[in-house]
């Protein structure tokens, strides 16, 4: 009985002169800013639009008129991806980021493909079920100097432009699969 009554008074002085727990003070969430943005309706399901955008050397099927080729380089993360575009530039892409259940990619401009002027670009593209449709939004964001960023940012809208424009396209004109029976 003394053992018990000698615990109890320990656990209580314990309680009594432990640290006092504090709640954490989190700041409130930033949002982040996007330069560029582009939505499209894609007449087909989530998961269709998804496959079809999760393959990222399958860009050139939509954009053809925009990139002349596309090669991966690795498929464990981060990544590679490089884009020759009609005009024979070409860009190297750190693909970060590919969810295959929040059906969503990230990838950044490597340094090397970075403009004079410009700091980063973080490119977002992001799926939404809509019924039997699909919600695409590609999102950009450009850090480096005023002038540079200007020329960039529109340069970025033209081409999420005709991602949007070809992929709706592609969907579009698909012929739907036969039933065989």
């Amino acid at each position: 009985m003394k053992k018990i009554i000698s615990l109890v008074m320990a656990l209580g002085l314990i309680v009594l002169f432990s640290p006092k727990s504090a709640l954490a003070q989190m700041g409130e969430a930033q949002q982040i800013k996007w330069d560029v943005s582009k939505d499209a309706l894609i007449t087909s399901k989530q998961e269709d639009t998804w496959s079809l955008l999760s393959e990222l050397d399958l860009v050139k099927l939509f954009a053809k008129d925009y990139i002349k080729s596309v090669e991966v380089k690795g498929d464990e993360l981060p990544f590679e991806r490089i884009i020759t575009f009609v005009n024979g530039s070409s860009r190297t892409e750190d693909v970060v980021q590919v969810d295959q259940v929040q059906k969503f990619l990230v990838y950044n401009f490597a340094k090397k493909s970075l403009p004079a002027g410009i700091d980063e670009v973080s490119v977002a593209v992001f799926t939404k079920a809509k019924g039997d449709n699909t919600e695409v939004k590609w999102m950009a964001r450009v850090t480096g100097k005023n002038e540079a960023k200007k020329a960039l940012v529109a340069e970025l809208a033209t081409e999420l432009e005709k991602y949007a424009t070809g992929l709706t396209t592609l969907i579009k004109n698909a012929v739907p699969a036969a039933v065989m029976e």
